[in-house]
């Protein structure tokens, strides 16, 4: 039997992507789910997808509309989350977040904070709304989905993984302060995922950090089934930290154990995109 079968779980980001992914991957293993995100539209439409994977008929779904930066929004949201799941919570998973590629110096002033206030008040928002509820109840599990790029930064995504930096950075208080209520906390960093978000990431990216990312040996594209599998592997093994492929494995530990080394791999990866970049538009 999956260690979902029967739980109820609230995920957050629940409309397209990885996390519409996970959200059916959810309901194939026997899992009520409420997901939610800012439209209804592709909510509804992933609630569809749900009741087509379903293991059971006993299973309930349900979608609520929020702004996840918006802390009054997510308070308001939490009846409605608990009454469609019986009163009941097991699983919050918050997969939030979007980027905002640039150089430092030229992105906007308002890219910065709505960076902040998605990628990490977001995650903080839903988590505190629904902490009282696990502590009550001594147990569940927390899944806070970051990226890759929240452990370690390139050029072009500075703002974007200070946001993600701060993830890593509050959930690890809050796995320390959870293990007298027994609930346990895990982080999943997703590295470059094939999602609408990436297509739309990729529209206003600098030359030079596409050409980066095109040719880095370090950055395989994930499907975002491939993606929903693994969270869901990590949430069931409750360890803190978790990577998918061998990729980013080798980025996590690089980084850690030899910063130095790491950081010249990227250089040398940037100057040669800069090169390639300045070849093309000379050539």
């Amino acid at each position: 039997m999956s260690y979902f079968s029967g739980k109820s779980v609230f995920l957050v980001g629940g409309s397209e992507g990885i996390g519409r992914a996970t959200a059916i991957e959810l309901s194939r293993q026997g899992a009520h789910v409420v997901i939610a995100a800012r439209r209804q539209p592709p909510l509804d439409e992933t609630v569809a997808l749900m009741r087509e994977a379903q293991a059971s008929d006993t299973q309930t779904f349900g979608a609520v509309s929020l702004d996840v930066s918006n802390p009054g929004d997510v308070r308001a949201a939490r009846e409605q989350v608990l009454a469609q799941l019986g009163g009941k919570i097991d699983v919050v998973i918050t997969n939030v977040g979007f980027a905002k590629v640039g150089y430092i110096h030229e992105l906007e002033d308002d890219a910065l904070q709505q960076l902040l206030s998605v990628n990490y008040l977001g995650h903080a928002h839903v988590i505190r709304a629904f902490i009282p509820d696990l502590v009550d109840q001594k147990s569940g599990d927390i899944c806070l989905i970051s990226s890759a790029l929240g452990f370690f930064s390139t050029a072009g995504y500075g703002p974007y993984s200070a946001s993600k930096y701060a993830v890593r950075g509050f959930a690890e208080a809050l796995r320390q302060e959870m293990l007298e209520h027994n609930v346990r906390v895990t982080m999943f960093y997703p590295g470059t995922t094939k999602t609408p978000g990436l297509e739309k990431e990729n529209k206003d990216k600098p030359a030079a950090v596409w050409e980066m990312e095109s040719s880095s040996s370090f950055n395989s594209i994930h499907e975002p089934s491939e993606v929903a599998k693994a969270i869901m592997r990590s949430i069931q093994r409750g360890r803190f930290d978790n990577v998918l492929g061998f990729d980013n494995w080798l980025m996590w530990t690089l980084f850690r154990l030899l910063p130095k080394t790491s950081r010249w791999i990227a250089d040398m990866e940037w100057r040669k995109a800069l090169r390639n970049v300045g070849t093309k538009k000379n050539g």
